[in-house]
């Protein structure tokens, strides 16, 4: 088995665990966050000749030159000395601006901080040295704000310190934006499907207004999916509805998608459709939609990570 050697002690892997892993069975206390190479938390370096290919996704090309990699994506070939990387410099701070509580379980945050960002795209969170990924529902050209969506879990350790310990005007830091899940004007006179699962709506709200903002011809249509049908964002899509004769939205529960999907849309053919919400329910729709005529390049994803116990 490979030794992975930092800060001067060794440590075995064990059969196809990752980097990460061994240092955290190890009781290594490094960054760390999504666990699947999104939020770059995790981020470590080593010489490039001892990387493997596969664990540089989305870094930069000097990040890639300095050979930094994702510990959580670096299964090692052979051993490897990795190094802790300081990321302080990418860190951005914010402060918190607003917290409500739309609903029982879901919480609004807004956020005060010098960034530039495309409603839909992700941002990564920080609380010491753990890290989350939410997407953005505002838009920057119409709010002076970042607004994120997050739900409580009752045994996350993020979510609850969010939504039990943290104030407003508390300065915390995040780091982003990262993502290609936003509005494309080249396909203004495309209809829009936007599909999306609990806080899934969180961005594409934000894309609804950014392709009302930005003039879209064609209609929108949002279908807000959940374990009820009373939505958390119910204000914010009327108010939307109110505001765009283009656009439309209904909400159902999360197990009637695939019916209603369907029934409505017989054919997708010449849509355009957004999908966002957890990983599983992102690749049946969208195996839905491919086959009720969606062209592959016109099916947008955004896959939520499964955090379990640790939300």
């Amino acid at each position: 088995m490979p030794t992975i050697r930092f800060k001067e002690h060794d440590y075995l892997s064990a059969g196809d665990e990752s980097v990460l892993d061994t240092l955290l069975r190890n009781q290594i206390s490094i960054p760390y966050g999504c666990r699947a190479g999104a939020c770059q938390a995790c981020t470590l370096q080593a010489a490039p000749d001892q990387i493997p290919d596969d664990c540089q996704p989305g870094l930069t090309e000097q990040q890639i030159r300095q050979g930094h990699f994702l510990a959580c994506q670096c299964i090692p070939e052979q051993d490897i000395d990795v190094n802790a990387v300081d990321i302080s410099e990418q860190k951005i701070s914010a402060t918190i601006i607003d917290k409500t509580q739309l609903d029982e379980r879901t919480l609004r945050l807004r956020l005060s901080c010098r960034l530039r960002w495309r409603a839909g795209q992700y941002i990564t969170l920080w609380i010491n040295n753990i890290a989350r990924c939410y997407s953005i529902a505002s838009v920057a050209r119409l709010d002076p704000f970042v607004e994120l969506h997050i739900r409580a879990h009752p045994h996350g350790l993020f979510s609850q310190q969010l939504f039990n310990s943290a104030e407003i005007l508390d300065v915390i830091h995040l780091q982003g934006p990262l993502g290609h899940f936003v509005y494309d004007q080249e396909f203004a006179n495309q209809p829009l499907l936007l599909i999306g699962a609990g806080t899934g709506i969180a961005p594409l709200i934000g894309i609804a207004r950014d392709a009302k903002d930005y003039g879209h011809h064609a209609n929108i249509h949002l279908l807000a999916l959940d374990h009820t049908t009373e939505n958390y964002a119910q204000q914010q899509l009327d108010a939307l509805r109110n505001s765009a004769a283009i656009f439309s939205y209904q909400t159902d529960l999360t197990d009637n998608t695939e019916t209603i999907i369907g029934n409505q849309f017989p054919s997708l053919r010449g849509q355009r459709v957004y999908i966002c919400g957890g990983e599983d329910f992102v690749q049946k729709i969208r195996k839905r939609c491919f086959m009720l005529g969606a062209s592959p390049r016109d099916i947008i994803t955004e896959a939520f990570i499964n955090f379990g116990s640790q939300r």
